[in-house]
């Protein structure tokens, strides 16, 4: 294998590792803080492909796959209410469920074939470094520079604001947050939907790379639960070295 070809893979292989980042995060965060596994984290991931494929500009795409996406999360979480606290397999099974009437419906609605979607302008082409043979597409590095301003974010929030700080809390003593006064309602629907949000927008970036298909996000799942086991479900910093 040449330099440039094993240049080429790495970055395409990072670039994949981010995204599976990005679903990591989003899964924890609920698991960690709600005790609740959520398989409509595939659903929602399909979802913004299809919106993606709208034909609206790239940029509001990606603020789609997370705003639209969160959206559907927080009605989601209503549902979800009367199993928190039990046994997480209830959880499992509704959001499974779910996932699979998502998925089922949109190929009633779309079909079931895939569908391409096409880069943006100022995406679709490539740099190469000087002085040498290796090329490395912008699109993938867009990738990976995107999910290193998700996890950035991520340590921001959860070590320098008082919502971060809320959510540590709820995730080492969700008592101890009950007891003083805190509403923790509240934070757990900010929590979910902030976890579906980033599959959403995880969703959105990938759109353009493997074209899309309602299925999709069922097999999510394979690359991002081998992620969740090695990072340690209850350790958001620990996601992006198990991803890449």
């Amino acid at each position: 294998m040449t330099l440039s070809r094993f240049a080429l893979t790495l970055v395409i292989g990072l670039s994949s590792g981010m995204l599976t980042y990005l679903m990591a995060a989003g899964m924890s965060l609920i698991i960690s803080g709600m005790g609740i596994i959520n398989f409509g984290q595939g659903a929602s991931y399909v979802c913004n492909q299809i919106f993606t494929a709208m034909g609206l500009p790239f940029g509001l795409a990606l603020l789609g796959g997370f705003v639209v996406t969160a959206l559907l999360g927080g009605v989601l979480e209503r549902l979800l209410r009367p199993v928190f606290g039990k046994d997480m397999i209830f959880s499992l099974l509704i959001t499974m469920g779910a996932s699979y009437i998502i998925c089922d419906s949109m190929i009633m609605v779309w079909g079931n074939k895939v569908k391409a979607t096409g880069l943006p302008k100022f995406l679709s082409g490539a740099v190469m470094i000087p002085f040498t043979k290796i090329v490395f597409p912008y699109y993938y590095l867009f990738i990976i520079a995107i999910a290193a301003l998700v996890g950035i974010a991520f340590a921001v929030l959860f070590k320098k604001t008082m919502l971060g700080v809320c959510f540590r809390a709820i995730i080492n003593d969700k008592s101890m947050v009950e007891h003083l006064g805190i509403n923790v309602d509240r934070l757990y629907t900010i929590m979910f939907m902030l976890g579906i949000g980033l599959g959403g927008l995880a969703g959105a970036l990938n759109a353009p790379l493997s074209g899309l298909t309602p299925k999709t996000g069922l097999s999510v799942f394979n690359n991002v639960f081998p992620v969740l086991m090695i990072g340690g479900m209850n350790n958001i910093n620990g996601y992006l070295p198990a991803a890449v």
